[in-house]
């Protein structure tokens, strides 16, 4: 039988640890409310972004709430599957009642795309330049996915927009049971104005120190690395996804080939950041020494010889082209 002090010494335990576990309760849910918040924020400027932080939410506060917000990213992105799974989820995995507002929302998306299966699938082969986007109807999304799009009946537009502004746009009009479709989003060729030649004579060259073809090569070949990187990005988070999806099936069904396929996605997680932190390297390696050698080779002295120069200048849409014959 315990003593009056050691009863008394465990009910003040008790209480410390009931409010020490309270206090660490209302941290999880502030950061689970900000973190929401943040992602929530996310769908109205990038959708494909807002997606990957709702994932990562889930794997720190699975619940109903973060679920649904992942089948209705998915279905904004005309991705049905996950859509219907992460509604599935919602109406079986949580045991909510018919009345509550989640399940009632989730039930009223899954039925609005239960015959998705008969709609035309879309793929998209985009070639994205550094800092632009793709669009999708109204939403926005960094990345060109390799998995096809769902799309319902009627028009569509795709939209390529550059860093500049420009846009290259398709417009596709999507019929169920029609045969899967392939659009390329990349910048149309631009198109000759008009050419004209100059004929310049005892002109002037001043003979660098460092080639441009040089420090322009390798600013162009950083450049192609930092702009692959988008791609193991990709990678990595269509492979989070599927981690996500596995453990679930495993949780439920107890299925080991499940759980297999979750270890495989999780090697393929590791694999396209190790490759994304890889090409980042380079990339941003090979872009800094070219512009390194371009600032010397801009403030050294200049090699002075004299030829006679025909300059081919030929006027873009966005620029010129020139193309000189040197007579020595």
């Amino acid at each position: 039988m315990l003593s009056r002090k050691s009863l008394t010494s465990f009910l003040m335990s008790s209480a410390l640890f009931m409010t020490f576990g309270a206090s660490l309760q209302a941290q999880d849910m502030e950061d689970f409310k900000q973190r929401m918040a943040d992602a929530a924020a996310m769908t109205k400027k990038d959708l494909g972004e807002a997606l990957r932080q709702y994932l990562e939410i889930r794997i720190l506060y699975a619940g109903p709430q973060v679920d649904y917000s992942l089948g209705r990213s998915y279905q904004r992105l005309y991705q049905c599957e996950n859509a219907q799974y992460y509604f599935t989820q919602v109406m079986v995995a949580y045991d909510l009642p018919a009345n509550d507002a989640i399940y009632t929302r989730a039930v009223k998306d899954y039925d609005a795309i239960a015959s998705c299966d008969a709609w035309q699938k879309v793929y998209l082969t985009c070639a994205i330049p550094a800092g632009g986007y793709v669009m999708i109807d109204d939403e926005r999304v960094s990345e060109c996915w390799d998995r096809p799009f769902s799309l319902p009946d009627g028009e569509h537009t795709f939209r390529l927009v550059a860093p500049d502004g420009t846009e290259h746009v398709v417009k596709h009009t999507a019929q169920s049971g029609a045969e899967d479709a392939t659009i390329n989003l990349t910048m149309p060729a631009e198109k000759v104005i008009e050419e004209k030649i100059v004929e310049i004579t005892k002109s002037v060259e001043y003979k660098d120190r460092f080639h441009p073809a040089l420090y322009w090569g390798l600013i162009s070949g950083g450049v192609l690395f930092l702009a692959g990187s988008g791609w193991f990005s990709a990678m990595a988070n269509h492979a989070l996804i599927d981690v996500q999806r596995w453990d679930d099936t495993y949780v439920i069904t107890n299925d080991e080939t499940a759980k297999k396929k979750a270890d495989d996605a999780r090697d393929k997680v590791k694999l396209g950041n190790t490759l994304l932190y890889t090409s980042l390297g380079i990339g941003g390696a090979l872009a800094i020494t070219g512009v390194t050698l371009a600032i010397v080779n801009a403030i050294s002295p200049k090699e002075v010889v004299e030829s006679d120069i025909s300059a081919n200048i030929t006027p873009f849409d966005g620029g010129v082209m020139m193309g000189l014959g040197l007579k020595f």
